[in-house]
C-alpha cells in the first residue's frame, strides 16, 4: 500500500490547527490536566491560549 491510498487526516496534524491560528485537542487536554494538578488561578488567563507550542 502507498501513502496515497490511506492519506494522514489533516485534523490529527498539530500543525494544520496551529496555521489556521488553532490549538490542538492534545494540547488542550494537556493545559486542562496542568490546571487541574498545578496551582493556578481559578479562571483561564489569555497566556493559556496563546502561548507558542
Amino acid at each position: 500500500m502507498t501513502e496515497h491510498e490511506h492519506p494522514v487526516d489533516p485534523r490529527s496534524q498539530a500543525v494544520e490547527w496551529h496555521r489556521r491560528g488553532m490549538s490542538h485537542p492534545d494540547e488542550i487536554a494537556a493545559m486542562v490536566l496542568r490546571r487541574l494538578h498545578e496551582d493556578v488561578t481559578v479562571e483561564p488567563t489569555y497566556g493559556d491560549f496563546f502561548v507558542a507550542p
